[in-house]
């Protein structure tokens, strides 16, 4: 995907899902009589996933972006330490 078209949503499939959640919410409410608790707990689990599945990707892209700049050689990790008189 082209970096300008990175961010852009694409419409088309967000009303596809958001049709398919509302109908299945309508059949909930009919069919199994929930609660309006029972559907915001249902939500929330789902926030809940989407919140790990983007933890996941983000680690994984963190990781991605490591090994790509390489691991810092040890010039590098000492140049980062404190100073030795610092902490006393």
């Amino acid at each position: 995907m082209p970096p300008h078209e990175d961010h852009t949503p694409r419409w088309n499939i967000i009303d596809k899902l958001y049709n398919k959640i509302d109908k299945t919410l309508d059949k909930a409410f009919v069919d199994n009589k929930c609660s309006f608790i029972e559907v915001e707990i249902v939500i929330l689990m789902v926030k809940e996933k989407l919140q790990q599945q983007k933890h996941e990707l983000y680690t994984l892209y963190m990781s991605q972006r490591e090994k790509d700049e390489g691991t810092p050689s040890k010039d590098d990790k000492e140049s980062k330490d404190a100073p030795k008189n610092l902490y006393g």
